[in-house]
């Protein structure tokens, strides 16, 4: 994501506020950042904790991101960051988040997902004309982002493409978490 473009960026599952604590400090002092999260504990815990004018906390389910959308007068977005745990959700429901985080994003615009597998890269192919996959081993535990830009209308899942080669991302994955094991045994 642009930081020095994005203007309206939606976060997906403010969990403790981590990465959203990341983003509002990346952002620009004009831009706006509206996070989604389902948890009502988080979001008390959140309004204590991130005070800045730039966020909007609001409890609600990514599913009703369209209607959210609507009532805070924001008629697209340039990025969306999820670090929803998709793997672990319905099918149906993760389609249905996938669905209305595209719908929202301007041309162009990103949608970053974090997880811990690669089981949904399908459903970000069928999505998105340009997916790129990587590994970020700063993340405890490390997690795969998925980094998929929307594409103008016109260009639709048979022109997408993913940039990196999963089975080399796999490995990836498992030499560090081969190293991780080994560093941790010597301890």
């Amino acid at each position: 994501m642009d930081f020095a473009i994005a203007r309206d960026v939606v976060e997906l599952g403010v969990g403790t506020g981590c990465v959203t604590r990341e983003l509002l400090r990346r952002m620009r002092p004009d831009a706006r950042l509206l996070s989604l999260e389902i948890n009502p504990a988080f979001i008390e815990a959140c309004s204590r904790s991130l005070r800045d004018p730039r966020l909007t906390l609001r409890q609600a389910c990514a599913t009703t991101l369209p209607a959210v959308l609507e009532q805070e007068g924001m008629d697209g977005v340039d990025a969306v960051v999820s670090s929803l745990p998709l793997s672990l959700m319905d099918d149906d429901v993760v389609d249905r988040i996938l669905d209305v985080s595209r719908a929202s994003l301007r041309p162009h615009g990103r949608f970053v997902q974090y997880q811990y597998s690669l089981s949904n890269h399908p459903r970000m192919t069928e999505r998105y004309g340009d997916v790129a996959v990587g590994f970020t081993l700063l993340n405890v535990p490390p997690a795969f982002v998925y980094r998929c830009t929307r594409q103008p209308a016109g260009v639709g899942a048979r022109e997408s493409r993913t940039r990196t080669p999963l089975a080399s991302l796999y490995a990836a994955s498992l030499a560090a978490v081969a190293l991780a094991v080994r560093t941790y045994q010597q301890l």
